[in-house]
């Protein structure tokens, strides 16, 4: 089984459905079920000034350093200009 690690707190948007794409700057062949770990580091929370992300954050509880939940990768699209918007 695949495992991605996501920086917290978009793994925990993932495994409550909150978040539905990924964005990396690497593309992969792989279509499947996959598992969300949630990264260990809490460095990636204090570079977020997002105030939508923020407000999000005062009713969740973290998962730093664990798999949390099994999900689909079901595409991988190359992010053009045109798809962004």
């Amino acid at each position: 089984m695949k495992v991605l690690t996501i920086q917290e707190p978009y793994a925990t948007f993932i495994m409550q459905g909150m978040k539905k794409i990924e964005t990396r700057s690497w593309k992969t062949k792989y279509r499947g079920e996959i598992y969300i770990h949630a990264g260990k580091s809490k460095k990636f929370l204090k570079r977020i000034h997002n105030n939508k992300v923020l407000k999000l954050l005062e009713n969740i509880d973290l998962n730093y350093g664990n798999i949390i939940c099994k999900a689909e990768l079901i595409d991988c699209v190359y992010m053009t200009k045109d798809f962004i918007d």
